[in-house]
């Protein structure tokens, strides 16, 4: 988790300059945001900062100042490395003892009257969630200390939505690939710590959800919005897709497609938005040169006799709308014979999804 400068520690000012009156003075003007007690943030940068900058800044200041906090849930697999669907909605930290757990509310506060200060308050703030956990494997990441990646993994295929678990466990699976430790055509259900977890819970219905989001988990996935794709294949009903499929044509190689259902015949690419406005993601090419691109290697895929079918963000957001997509392109939903896990058919929801 990179933690944007700007975050004021006033105890660390007492430290080296020996007098907190400036901050005060600032905050009382209303120029100061105050996370938490002894934590503040320009103003101005908490209205330009984007959600997951403000979550962090956050973060940072409750694991600051709660002695011995432990970091758990989509916070650790930020803090981690791991990808999250989207910015989490509260800070979460890990105890054992049951009259801690619970949701405390957000301390965040602006003092003023002006457009800013009015705009300030506005702005999303992240309540601390103490969550209930035995004690379990805690690792260092930079000034954190949090639940181990596999750990954090495994907490959310037991507890959290499934869309919301898939994507962090996609990313876990990533990150072992990289480190050696996972196969590319492997899932999660090859790591024995995995099958573990799963197994020790106490709750079928969670054991069930855990073991299908790990027998999808893939290294392959590569991007958030393509694990968030692949939860909602399953629970539109669709079978899932052969992940990175290289084609080829007379003229040589093509490139590879996020999805290909081979039984349809059916090519599809989730097409986020960082494929062509992010340098980074596109490399040299312009937005202009990677769109051109891209409808290029579309022309040749579809020269092959294939279907091809897009789909963005907003779609995934619709799953009646994604559904109608996948439909027209040739795609048929499996029967019932062919669903991997009955529970599953028919709960198509944003909830559900994690929306």
């Amino acid at each position: 988790m990179e933690i944007r400068p700007g975050l004021i520690d006033s105890a660390a000012v007492l430290r080296t300059q020996g007098t907190t009156d400036a901050i005060h003075r600032e905050f009382r003007a209303g120029r100061l945001v105050r996370i938490r007690r002894g934590f503040y943030v320009r103003t101005a940068d908490w209205l330009s900062a984007r959600p997951s900058e403000r979550f962090a800044w956050t973060t940072a200041a409750v694991a600051r100042s709660v002695k011995g906090a432990v970091l758990c849930g989509e916070t650790a697999a930020l803090a981690n490395g791991l990808p999250t669907l989207r910015t989490p909605g509260c800070v979460e930290l890990a105890t054992t003892l049951p009259g801690r757990s619970g949701v405390r509310r957000s301390p965040l506060m602006v003092l003023g009257d002006d457009p800013a200060a009015r705009q300030a308050r506005e702005k999303r703030s992240y309540p601390l969630r103490y969550c209930l956990k035995p004690p379990v494997e805690t690792v260092a990441r930079g000034e954190f200390r949090c639940t181990s990646p596999v750990q954090t993994a495994l907490d959310m295929m037991v507890g959290g939505k499934f869309a919301e678990a898939l994507v962090v466990a996609d990313g876990l699976a990533r990150m072992l690939h990289r480190q050696g430790m996972l196969q590319a055509d492997a899932n999660l259900l090859a790591l024995p710590q995995i099958v573990a977890g799963i197994s020790s819970h106490q709750h079928s219905s969670a054991r069930r959800r855990a073991e299908r989001v790990a027998a999808l988990a893939s290294p392959l996935a590569e991007s958030v919005g393509e694990s968030y794709s692949r939860a909602a294949f399953e629970f539109l009903g669709f079978e899932q897709p052969v992940l990175q499929h290289a084609f080829r044509d007379a003229d040589g190689f093509i490139g590879r497609a996020d999805c290909w259902w081979p039984r349809n015949r059916v090519v599809g690419e989730f097409d986020g938005k960082a494929k062509y406005v992010e340098a980074a993601v596109r490399g040299a090419a312009t937005a202009e040169e990677a769109l051109y691109r891209e409808k290029l290697r579309e022309d040749r895929i579809r020269a092959l006799g294939l279907g091809f079918v897009r789909w963005g963000w907003a779609d995934v957001e619709d799953p009646e709308r994604l559904r109608r997509k996948l439909l027209a392109a040739g795609l048929r939903p499996r029967t019932r014979d062919q669903f991997a896990d009955p529970d599953l058919e028919g709960s198509v929801s944003r909830t559900s999804l994690g929306a």
